[in-house]
């Protein structure tokens, strides 16, 4: 009956409701009560541009990684830009099958939580991250829910109830990609597939053919831009030079620790907090040169 009549980020006048407890066991929001229709329910659409139309309740991803008690029956939502994820896969339950892929999102600081895209969002999402290596692809889960496994949270959408946004023309998103791009360096690549432990490996990746591998020597005397692969060993891990430091969380700068606050130099700003950041210098060769190598964060910790 009222369903037709209301419309996301519309805003309307409702009159003649029944106020009850939430007893919900999935939460749409935290507020104790919840409004019931009837039929003596009366729902007209308004007009007021001054009306605030903030429709998320995005979480900090401090609030999975710090491991604290989430309330898993709670729905909430977060906005990340997809830095990796891995092949669809499905899930048979009874006589159903679901399809489900796993999503890596980072927030403008860098820091990292997994997710789990289920149904509607698999579809939704896989014609965003083809062609989309130098794009950030920025996405809001909305009404979503926590799950811990081994200690670790992540997080993953609900059947029927929660919505995926893409790149949307948003106020949060306009503002998260501005953050991005005082972070991230241009024309760097964004994106990458994780590889499935079940059926990847690097030798059927080079034996598709679709990607360059060029030896040591002629990689020294490449003079073109471009991404390239090389077979090699590595030899030595130059472990006496520093390979860890503590980075600032806006610009991944060297930080300075005065007290118990962090300086950055290059922003000029204080915190309270920094990031780890890696960048281990590996000496690798194969039958034609040597050379050096240095590997940052994600690379290195692997």
């Amino acid at each position: 009956m009222f369903k037709p009549k209301i419309q996301e980020l519309g805003l309307y006048f409702m009159k003649n409701f029944v106020v009850g407890p939430n007893y919900m066991k999935l939460k749409y929001t935290r507020h104790k009560l919840k409004l019931a229709f009837t039929h003596k329910t009366i729902v007209e659409e308004a007009n007021d541009h001054l009306f605030g139309m903030s429709i998320f309740d995005l979480k900090p991803y401090e609030y999975l990684i710090n491991k604290i008690d989430v309330e898993e029956s709670e729905l909430f939502d977060v906005i990340g830009e997809v830095v990796s994820y891995g092949e669809v896969e499905s899930h048979n339950q009874g006589d159903k099958k679901s399809a489900y892929m796993n999503v890596e999102l980072e927030d403008h600081e860098r820091n990292n939580i997994s997710a789990t895209f289920w149904g509607e969002f698999v579809d939704q999402i896989l014609p965003h991250l083809e062609g989309s290596l130098y794009q950030p692809v920025i996405v809001v889960m909305q009404l979503i829910k926590a799950h811990k496994f081994q200690g670790k949270y992540s997080v993953r959408n609900t059947w029927h109830v929660s919505k995926l946004w893409i790149n949307p023309d948003l106020p949060q998103a306009v503002d998260f990609k501005s953050r991005l791009a005082s972070v991230n360096e241009a024309n760097s690549a964004r994106i990458s597939q994780i590889p499935s432990q079940r059926s990847y490996s690097v030798s059927d990746k080079l034996a598709t053919g679709t990607v360059e591998v060029k030896t040591i020597r002629e990689l020294v005397n490449c003079m073109e831009e471009g991404h390239i692969w090389i077979v090699a060993t590595v030899v030595n891990l130059l472990l006496e030079k520093e390979w860890s430091y503590l980075g600032c969380k806006k610009c991944s700068k060297k930080v300075d620790k005065i007290g118990n606050k962090f300086h950055c130099k290059k922003c000029d700003r204080l915190d309270s907090s920094a990031t780890h950041r890696y960048k281990l210098r590996v000496q690798v060769m194969d039958h034609t040169g040597f050379i050096s190598l240095l590997l940052w964060d994600r690379e290195a910790t692997r």
